[in-house]
């Protein structure tokens, strides 16, 4: 939506959206480099959101990843127990999925994770048949055991290469933990065995192959066309063993067959990383240097709209990256004084988590931050979206507008568990409309999400300070937006 023209204005909303937000950086730039007797006076980190929230592919390694899958959302779509031929198969071993038997050859004892799987899915990338070797294989016998019906079978050398790499986008934690600054605390230790709790870790995210196949897999003229069921996200063959959706879509032998050389294209946005379609995340960046300055415009020209929304995550990562704690540790310590930390929010649209019409595999949803709501949470029958929320929400409810409610709860607790961590939330409505009962109540969870200013009266009731929230149109935007800076010019932000 945010490719709409904004209202009072002939530009879309995203590129209004642009030039608000280089405005308020360049205004506070230019007071900031004033202030001549503190370090970093003023830093900005931007947090592109849409579905989901993307920590930048360089931090695949990062010590509050989940490299060992011990998080409990880790293999909640996978079930590594059917890779078990005789010589290659898995094994749990203090809660870490391992490569045992002969048959993985160099790449036994590794672990089994999502990032294993981004670095084992392999594509043919060459197919050259070798030379003399042609043999005649028959289809059809007749009655006396002669062949009616042949076919030419060749040998070809294969070369492989990666189907494809994580992006950077991670699922949301289990509550409590998504509407928290809870630093990730939960990788083996010299045992092997978890220390902490892996549930704070972060996960990446990874799609999987939802039930259908693609290509054929031998080159048998009588072997049916391959069936895709109508999937949301199909896009390698299953393991021809699987025979149900759900079992087709955990089943994680299919994985390691490769991906055919004349494999038809994906649709755009198929495989792995659906669901991620935002630029990475720029942490904290001192804006009264010129590269800083330089840094933060040219990410917030990289911004592109595509995909659901999810106000909630893209917030808690704010809360993130102005904190001190990891992941992201730009922030200086919330006990330094005269200091203030402000995360300013804006949306077009309620929150929103797709559900689906064909469902091989009992989904109940597409992929994206919060999995699958189909999928029970750590073995419950409770999906993690539902996670930490009031009687008011259907726990077995899949309809969108439950879906909505649930997560307009878990930004109610993120934002009163925002600012009791003295962080200024400022949150702005864009182009949403007074007679829209959806958008009303996006508004009114905005308007609730938002601090009090320390400055402004409401001018409704001059007693109580007015709400940092802003309801903007297209042709109010900019001028709201120097509101906001009026509002931390008084502030004097110095982190």
């Amino acid at each position: 939506s945010m490719t709409t023209p904004g209202t009072g204005s002939g530009q879309k909303r995203i590129d209004l959206l642009k030039q608000a937000a280089k405005q308020l950086v360049d205004t506070l730039a230019l007071q900031a480099a004033q202030i001549k007797q503190i370090d970093k006076p003023v830093q900005f980190s931007l947090v592109p959101f849409a579905a989901s929230v993307n920590v930048g592919p360089s931090n695949d390694n990062a010590p509050w990843m989940d490299t060992y899958g011990l998080s409990p959302i880790a293999n909640e779509n996978f079930d590594w127990s059917t890779l078990n031929a005789p010589d290659k198969y898995a094994q749990k071993i203090n809660g870490i999925w391992y490569k045992k038997g002969t048959g993985w050859g160099p790449a036994e004892g590794q672990i089994l994770t999502r990032f294993e799987l981004y670095r084992d899915m392999k594509v043919v990338t060459s197919h050259e048949r070798i030379a003399g070797s042609k043999r005649v294989v028959c289809d059809k016998y007749r009655s006396n055991h002669t062949c009616s019906d042949s076919h030419d079978e060749y040998d070809y050398n294969d070369t492989y290469g990666p189907f494809a790499s994580w992006q950077g986008c991670v699922e949301v934690r289990p509550y409590p933990y998504n509407v928290d600054d809870t630093p990730a605390s939960g990788g083996p230790n010299n045992t092997g065995i978890g220390v902490g709790d892996p549930a704070t870790m972060f996960v990446p995210m990874f799609a999987p192959d939802e039930p259908g196949n693609h290509w054929k897999v031998t080159q048998d003229p009588d072997e049916p066309n391959p069936v895709t069921y109508g999937a949301a996200n199909s896009w390698w063959n299953d393991d021809p063993s699987s025979t149900t959706g759900k079992t087709r879509q955990s089943n994680m032998a299919k994985y390691f067959m490769p991906r055919p050389i004349d494999a038809p294209v994906l649709s755009k946005g198929a495989g792995p990383n659906y669901s991620c379609t935002t630029t990475p995340i720029t942490p904290l960046t001192d804006v009264t240097q010129t590269d800083g300055l330089a840094a933060i415009k040219a990410a917030i020209d990289l911004m592109q709209p595509n995909g659901n929304t999810n106000v909630p995550e893209g917030m808690a990562w704010g809360w993130r990256t102005v904190s001190s704690a990891p992941p992201f540790t730009e922030g200086r310590p919330e006990t330094e004084r005269g200091n203030d930390k402000v995360v300013i929010v804006l949306t077009d649209g309620e929150n929103t988590y797709s559900t689906v019409s064909s469902d091989p595999a009992g989904n109940k949803s597409t992929y994206a931050a919060y999995g699958y709501t189909g999928v029970g949470y750590n073995g419950t029958s409770v999906t993690r979206l539902f996670g930490g929320t009031s009687s008011a929400i259907g726990q077995f409810n899949y309809s969108s507008s439950n879906y909505t409610a649930a997560m307009n709860e878990q930004m109610a607790k993120l934002c009163d568990n925002a600012k009791a961590g003295n962080i200024m939330v400022m949150t702005v409505a864009l182009d949403m409309s007074s007679t829209s009962s959806s958008d009303q109540k996006a508004m009114a969870a905005l308007k609730a999400c938002s601090s009090e200013s320390r400055f402004r009266k409401d001018p409704t009731d001059p007693s109580k300070p007015a709400k940092l929230f802003w309801n903007a149109t297209g042709a109010t935007l900019s001028d709201n937006f120097k509101e906001i800076a009026n509002e931390l010019s008084n502030l004097r932000v110095v982190g």
